[in-house]
């Protein structure tokens, strides 16, 4: 199952798909792919990363024969993201990051997407925490969402937000199954004004989640954002889940 999470900045993608990343990871080996290049979800599960997939795919099209010649690019790339791989507690975390310069990614992009749609099928979950725009998988260089979440601050623009983002989706042929909204950081119970927003923008599927205190405490300690099964945003993750599983 592949379980991809866009939202705006700030919303709290990186949280949730941390907290998704660890209850998950007690059903089997998840892999969980970073695709915002604000890199937060490293920081969440307390896994440092060394190099990006980005990086690789910058160097090779800056300098093409840094491939050796007795491998392909596909064989080179692939060995290549293994090695990026960082492996820790049935968690196999990768970061994306993004091209920079000039030159055409389409080829690498391509063979990305070979080596992504293979690994990927050997894991029972695969979360994605995506930015606003969806690069990795508008490009299609990520394969289909299974389960798409698509997260809001509790507010009536947010929604808005999201519903644009789930349009966007569609409209550049996103191959996606089902969608929720997920409206984080409530201060209370769920206003009706948020519940009618949700209903008119055509979110039939709405998980909502309270502030949770523990997150804001882990952040402002810059630790692992690794909380106990009964805080406020662990809760909200085991209703996801069982709503997916």
């Amino acid at each position: 199952m592949i379980i991809a999470l866009a939202g705006k900045g700030g919303v709290g993608k990186s949280s949730i798909s941390s907290q998704l990343i660890f209850q998950l990871s007690k059903k089997g080996v998840v892999l969980a792919v970073d695709a915002d290049p604000n890199t937060n979800l490293p920081d969440k599960l307390g896994m440092p990363v060394e190099i990006t997939i980005g990086e690789i795919r910058n160097r090779i099209v800056k300098d093409p024969d840094s491939v050796p010649r007795r491998s392909s690019k596909h064989e080179y790339v692939a060995m290549e993201i293994r090695k990026a791989m960082h492996e820790h507690d049935n968690i196999d975390l990768l970061v994306m990051g993004r091209p920079e310069g000039e030159g055409c990614y389409c080829f690498m992009n391509n063979v990305l997407k070979e080596c992504f749609d293979g690994m990927i099928k050997k894991y029972k979950f695969t979360v994605v925490d995506n930015e606003a725009g969806m690069e990795h998988l508008s490009r299609k260089v990520l394969p289909k969402a299974d389960v798409m979440l698509l997260v809001s601050d509790p507010t009536k623009i947010g929604i808005r937000t999201a519903a644009r983002l789930s349009t966007l989706a569609s409209e550049v042929g996103m191959k996606i199954g089902r969608r929720i909204l997920v409206i984080n950081n409530l201060p209370g119970d769920l206003p009706k004004e948020l519940a009618d927003e949700a209903t008119v923008n055509g979110f039939s599927d709405v998980v909502a989640i309270n502030h949770d205190p523990m997150v804001y405490s882990a952040g402002l300690e810059g630790s692992a954002l690794r909380l106990p099964d009964d805080s406020v945003l662990s809760a909200g993750v085991s209703k996801i889940i069982k709503m997916i599983t």
